[in-house]
This record gives C-alpha cells, sequence and structure tokens, in this order.
C-alpha cells in the first residue's frame, strides 16, 4: 500500500501543474507555457530558457501563499509553542500542528523513551530532513516492481489525498495509466459513516487505487477516520465498502 506515491517521474510531474490548472491555483496560460518552455519535473521546471524562468516565476507568485500539501488547508502564522499542549481534533485541522510534533519528537527524554538518538546527533529530528542531499537509489519509476508484485500474486493500493497538490490525484491517474491494466471495478465512491470518504476504482492484476475525500499529502493527519477504514480494508482484504451505510 503506497500513499500519495510518486512512482513514475514523468506522469507525476505532468500531473502536477495539470492539477494546479484544474484546481484553480495557476492559469491555463501558465499551464501551457509551463509544458512548452520547460523541462518539467516531479522538483519543479528545469530553468533552460527565458520563457522558462518567467512562467516558472508566475507559477511560483500564484502558489507562494498556498500549501500545496493541502490546498484548501490554512497556513500556519503563529509557529510559537504555548505553555499547555492544544487539543486535538479531528475536524479542525491545526495547521501548526508540525511545529508541535517537531518540538516533541527532539524531547530528549521522548527520544530516550523511544531509544531514538542514541548517538546524539548534531542536528535535530525533522519530519522531512535535509541532511541527504542527494539519493542515489532514488530510480525515476517504479512501475516495473508494482508490476511484478502483481504477477506474483500481491495485492497492490496505492491512495491519494484528493486536496494533496505535491503529489496530487491526478498524477497518480497517469501513473497508473502508464501500466494499461484493464478495469475490473469503475470508478465509484467508497463510503464511510453515511458520507462518500473518496472515490475508487479496481484494475485487473489486483491493483486498487483509491482517493480520500478532503485528505491532503499526510493523509492520516487530515483524515483520520477515513484513512483508518482504507487501512482496515486493506489489512483485512476487503474492498471498500460502496454503500451508505453507518459503520
Amino acid at each position: 500500500m503506497i500513499g500519495n506515491a510518486l512512482i513514475n517521474d514523468d506522469t507525476d510531474a505532468v500531473g502536477i501543474y495539470d492539477y494546479f490548472a484544474s484546481h484553480a491555483l495557476i492559469s491555463e496560460k501558465s499551464l501551457y507555457q509551463i509544458k512548452k518552455y520547460c523541462n518539467v519535473s516531479v522538483y519543479g521546471p528545469t530553468l533552460s530558457s527565458d520563457e522558462c524562468m518567467a512562467v516558472a516565476n508566475e507559477v511560483d507568485k500564484d502558489l507562494e501563499n498556498i500549501d500545496i500539501f493541502n490546498i484548501y488547508a490554512p497556513l500556519c502564522h503563529n509557529t510559537n509553542l504555548t505553555q499547555k499542549p492544544k487539543k486535538g481534533s479531528l475536524l479542525d485541522f491545526d495547521p501548526c500542528s508540525y511545529i508541535y510534533v517537531h518540538a516533541y519528537m527532539n524531547i530528549p527524554e521522548v527520544q530516550k523513551a523511544l531509544h531514538a538518538n542514541v548517538t546524539k546527533l548534531s542536528y535535530d529530528w525533522e519530519s522531512c530532513s535535509p541532511v541527504i542531499q542527494d539519493w542515489e537509489d532514488s530510480p525515476s519509476t517504479i512501475l516495473p516492481l508494482l508490476q511484478e508484485f502483481m504477477e506474483n500474486g500481491l495485492r497492490v493500493w496505492i491512495f491519494s489525498g484528493d486536496t494533496d497538490g505535491r503529489m496530487p490525484v491526478t498524477s497518480t491517474k497517469y501513473s497508473i495509466n502508464k501500466m494499461k491494466l484493464p478495469i475490473k471495478t469503475a470508478w465509484h465512491p467508497w463510503m464511510l459513516n453515511g458520507e462518500v470518504g473518496g472515490y475508487t476504482e479496481v484494475y485487473k492484476g489486483d491493483l486498487t487505487f483509491a482517493t480520500v475525500r478532503g485528505a491532503g499529502h499526510q493523509v492520516p493527519s487530515y483524515q483520520p477516520l477515513r484513512a483508518l477504514s482504507l487501512i482496515m480494508h486493506f489489512l483485512a482484504g476487503a474492498p471498500l465498502p460502496s454503500t451508505s451505510r453507518r459503520d
């Protein structure tokens, strides 16, 4: 099971900019120009020309006040820690939660309890650490691996939070389509507690693609109940529920 998956660089990259345009974050003109003038990658456009640089700057300006990991989430405007922990909420996501997690995970007593950082590293624990700058074992695609898994009888589930702009639904759909798998169960909503939890499609070869409605890149942070339902059905080897019963 892979969440908000980077699985095929070329199609993933195109899907990012198509997502931005389809969700009215950048203009159709910018989308056209960035595809025409730039060598697009999942890490951004390669500024190989003046035209590319101009449109890339325009896109950056359009996105500078958006959290692309959840395009509809509020921004964190106060990074100060509070004296008392804030009460967590499943319905009202705190955009500053990563600040509290960073502080908590770097408390020596917490690291000792987790048997972590026993070598006393000189840098903080971070959720996305920049310590390693150059990965040398990162292939441009893992589609052959997914096909190998399925050929050997392993179930593959790929899920996407549908408000994630960093590795969006469009990217994953484009990448899955590269495998040219026949559809076994057509696109339909899956349900949780009488509401749409997301949408899903099942392909022959035992690959399930599912979206999680209202979730950003870190799906369990934004939609924990829907994420739990997804995981429970995967572990049970059961399809996602398509009826509107209350679970």
